[in-house]
């Protein structure tokens, strides 16, 4: 996961949702939650999605807010997620503030022949309409976000100032409710990976970030300088409307911590 910075509300969204809420007949002021989810969700459904997918994907570089994987504001590839749910909260149902771009969990994805009959979904379809601790718009929280290098697997860092508390709500959020680690057993070790291949993505990314690292090192170029410029350069991706990297928050990070590390050695 990486932050999100949330832009201001496009006119045209912001326009149309008012548009909603104050047509006569439309029912908005009489709708009780949440009994009339489904009466909210029909006008929801009014709502310039086209328009609002593409600001997702923009203001989040063309990432799931949850795995990081590629989105581009197409139908077939995005859903618009309310981070309060929609049955919470009618309030934030037409609120550009309350969206994140997300993708489809694995739910469009060909199972594999190791696990034919387990699809084990992520992100929005997994997370269904459970309420989350862990919030993307929060850079705090996001910059506790850590992966272990040799599993892929994604983890909340501790002593990193949020409390203990907090971090194994996060925690939770990451394994049961988002699955961001795939099926894990009793014994909290990953059983299977999600359908989407979350866990071999991030794997992969640090195999090669690993590669890296034993290159550089043998030209003598692995230097706390040398990879500041390469963390610039990847930061540079999360700017204005440009596109970055699937996973880019695991290169960031495997790359921050070894700089670190190389700062603390001189």
């Amino acid at each position: 996961m990486i932050y999100i910075r949330k832009r201001r509300t496009p006119v045209v969204i912001e326009k149309e949702a008012e548009r909603i809420k104050e047509t006569p007949g439309s029912g908005y002021k009489e709708l009780r939650l949440p009994e009339d989810s489904g009466q909210l969700r029909a006008l929801f459904d009014k709502m310039p999605k086209d328009e609002i997918r593409t600001e997702l994907v923009k203001e989040q570089h063309g990432l799931c807010a949850y795995c990081m994987r590629r989105i581009t504001g197409q139908r077939n590839d995005t859903k618009i997620e309310h981070y309060e749910a929609l049955s919470v909260n009618k309030e934030t149902a037409l609120d550009y503030q309350n969206y994140l771009g997300v993708c489809y969990g694995g739910e469009k994805d060909k199972l594999d022949n190791e696990h034919q009959n387990v699809r084990c979904l992520c992100c929005d379809a997994s997370r269904g309409e459970k309420i989350l601790v862990i919030n993307p718009w929060n850079k705090r929280q996001m910059e506790a976000i850590g992966y272990y290098k040799k599993t892929g697997e994604i983890y909340v860092r501790p002593n990193v100032g949020l409390g203990v508390e907090l971090e194994e709500a996060m925690q939770r959020d990451i394994d049961e409710v988002l699955h961001l680690n795939g099926e894990k057993d009793s014994d909290g070790k990953i059983k299977w990976d999600t359908t989407s291949k979350l866990v071999a993505g991030r794997r992969c990314i640090c195999d090669s970030v690993r590669s890296q690292f034993e290159r550089w090192s043998k030209k003598g170029t692995l230097t706390a300088e040398f990879l500041q410029d390469k963390i610039d350069k990847l930061e540079s991706k999360l700017q204005g409307d440009n596109v970055a990297d699937e996973y880019i928050g695991v290169r960031l990070y495997l790359y921050k911590r070894k700089a670190e590390k190389l700062r603390k050695q001189n």
